[in-house]
């Protein structure tokens, strides 16, 4: 390969990094948007009867300036037609976000199996302030923010290498070359 296209190459990779990081995070933060948009919400206080199935939920409050603070707020999860508790556990992690609606972590369930669920609700909330149940949406950052940073990385390194590579051959190339004029006179060369 020729330092020219070493060079052309590189440079294109760094092009696609940048713009493959760019791609990564856009499609990551819409599909986070479309997870939040997909919640199902009860009141505080309040009750609803939601169709669960049998993964992982996370459970938000939602209201303004949930992300910061928000009302305590006491859930309940019971299987609708036998009234059997499901554990509802600590979310673990502090998980907020801000989009259309701004929320934060508050626990996680998991069903036991497919169906339907009461979730109450008690609190000192306001019309303000609901709890939204969902997919979680702490993977899906780490997905978009780590995604953006691998593609883009790769690929970078992977441009900057080839044009240090086509840099260095093209340096022993010319060290390689005598000078224009330092042939034998009469010889040619």
């Amino acid at each position: 390969m020729t330092s020219k296209a070493g060079y052309w190459i590189g440079g294109g990779l760094i092009v696609c990094a940048i713009a493959g990081a760019i791609l990564w995070a856009v499609i990551g933060i819409t599909n986070l948007i479309s997870t939040i948009d997909d919640f199902h919400h009860v009141a505080i206080p309040g009750s609803e009867v939601e169709r669960l199935e049998a993964p992982k939920y996370g459970i938000y409050i939602e209201g303004p300036g949930a992300d910061e603070s928000a009302p305590p707020v006491r859930i309940r999860v019971t299987d609708a037609r036998t009234e059997a508790p499901v554990p509802v556990r600590d979310y673990g992690a502090t998980v907020t976000y801000s989009f259309d609606r701004t929320g934060s972590a508050l626990a996680t369930v998991t069903p036991p199996h497919a169906g339907d669920y009461r979730v109450r609700t008690e609190g000192e909330g306001s019309s303000d302030y609901r709890l939204a149940i969902g997919d979680s949406v702490g993977g899906k950052i780490v997905s978009a923010v780590v995604g953006a940073f691998v593609v883009g990385g790769v690929l970078g390194i992977s441009g900057i290498a080839l044009i240090i590579i086509a840099a260095v051959k093209r340096s022993r190339r010319r060290r390689q070359q005598p000078p224009p004029g330092s042939g034998l006179p009469g010889l040619g060369v």
